[in-house]
């Protein structure tokens, strides 16, 4: 959601709300000094940074899940949230309370002085990284925010950096061009150390272009996922990993479906493989071998990504907002069928005609809800592109209450509703209580352990 719109009454928070007003601006100057006069939080851990334009959550997520399950303490920082600031910054797979954010808000706030005036998601990054320190964490993982270079999380010494898939977004900030775009988001590696990537064609040519020298290793060569399966019934995926960096080959279950969470998964394998090489140099002591670590994969619970919302009918929502996310969630609904009921918002910063072009083989009827959000595209504006790009689809118009309702009752033959197109949309929804995300609620400690879906 919006960096400015906050979920809690205290003063740290009330201070963050009150930055909205600047907005993005990158830059390292001012999270540097922040992080200097608020005794450099982040020396006292490692770090895993995680760039690139699809994919960053979600690895992020696994990579915390197999280093918690090497028993050590972990942070994992993360953006943007969906309903409460706190989903932002989690210690051992469960956010932390909202007062502990908040008087980490208010140091934060504190070390400002009154002559630095940081962006909300500088901030948050500080008091994120005040949070770890003062909980003693071993590792932090690091979800970049927008590029890399420029990044707030970049002011760190990351032991491992990951690159995930590189895609165009965010065109007028980081560049128009996939080799510009792979330059912004590399700097995150550090000489020496290890760098993980899918995509090496891309991004050997932004290292040099830096001059950094990682440790390179690449999905495809160190690591090859194979034989993927993804398992229609049973909402998981499936693959074998092997290559040079392993041994013998490994299977390995996820719990969030989708072919292109494999992917992600081997991406994930290879930065716990460079972390455990680094822990044992510097510690003496080996971390469990990665065939010990991979069954937590089966039990990552990312919000909203293919996520089951309810099963009478089926109701599923996904956070993909970007051309080749949403093309990835499309992929998806298509190997369940055709005919979906497709509840859809999109910001005014996205190109909403690649989105529906991408949406409508796989769409009987797009719902629009008439949103609050001003960064989001007026339903009838959708309205009126969906009529001229995607004929053949259905359109409603309603709010978000009513269109939920009525897709599920037009569900029929089809496989079901799918809620997609604008995280800001998603958070809004969730905060009026359109939709609920049972994973979400895990994570910040509102909900019981079980996963399974409601019906109805």
């Amino acid at each position: 959601m919006n960096e400015a719109i906050v979920s809690h009454d205290g003063p740290g928070h009330l201070w963050l709300a009150s930055l909205g007003r600047r907005g993005m601006e990158l830059g390292l100057q001012r999270i540097q000094t922040l992080l200097q006069r608020l005794g450099d939080p982040q020396q006292p851990f490692a770090v895993v940074a995680v760039a690139g334009t699809d994919g960053k959550g979600s690895t992020s997520a696994m990579v915390a899940a197999m280093l918690q399950a090497a028993m050590l303490k972990v942070g994992h920082y993360t953006s943007p949230h969906l309903l409460e600031t706190r989903e932002r910054v989690v210690l051992s797979g469960q956010a932390v309370p909202a007062e502990t954010l908040d008087a980490a808000l208010a140091k934060v706030q504190y070390a400002c002085a009154g002559d630095l005036d940081p962006t909300p998601f500088e901030a948050l990054t500080a008091a994120a990284l005040l949070v770890f320190a003062e909980a003693q964490v071993d590792v932090a993982v690091l979800e970049v925010g927008l590029g890399g270079r420029l990044d707030a999380v970049n002011a760190t010494e990351p032991v491992v950096s990951i690159i995930t898939h590189l895609d165009y977004d965010h065109v007028a900030v980081l560049g128009h061009s996939l080799p510009q775009i792979a330059w912004e988001k590399v700097a995150i590696a550090r000489d020496g150390r290890a760098l993980v990537c899918a995509q090496p064609g891309l991004v050997k040519p932004a290292l040099r272009k830096h001059g950094i020298v990682p440790r390179l290793l690449t999905l495809g060569h160190d690591l090859l996922v194979q034989q993927p399966a993804d398992l229609q019934g049973q909402w998981l995926s499936r693959a074998q990993l092997a290559g040079p960096a392993l041994g013998d080959a490994l299977p390995i279950e996820l719990s969030l479906p989708g072919l292109h969470q494999l992917d992600n998964a081997g991406l994930a394998a290879l930065a716990y493989l460079a972390f455990a090489e680094w822990w044992l140099a510097m510690h003496g002591k080996p971390l469990p071998p990665l065939d010990e670590v991979t069954p937590a994969l089966a039990e990552v619970q990312w919000p909203l990504r293919a996520e089951i919302l309810s099963t009478g009918p089926l109701v599923v929502a996904d956070a993909a907002h970007n051309p080749s996310g949403i093309a990835a969630l499309a992929d998806w609904l298509g190997a369940r069928g055709r005919g979906w009921q497709v509840m859809l918002a999109v910001r005014t910063d996205r190109d909403a005609e690649q989105l529906l072009r991408a949406l409508a083989p796989v769409t009987a009827c797009f719902w629009l809800p008439r949103c609050e959000g001003s960064t989001l595209r007026s339903a009838d504006e959708l309205a009126e592109l969906i009529d001229r790009v995607a004929p053949a689809c259905a359109v409603a118009v309603g709010s978000a209450h009513k269109c939920l309702e009525q897709a599920r009752r037009e569900v029929g033959k089809g496989p079901g509703v799918a809620i997609t197109g604008s995280q800001h949309a998603l958070g809004e929804w969730l905060k009026t209580g359109v939709i609920a995300s049972p994973r979400l609620n895990r994570r910040l400690g509102n909900a019981p352990r079980s996963d399974t879906p409601t019906a109805g």
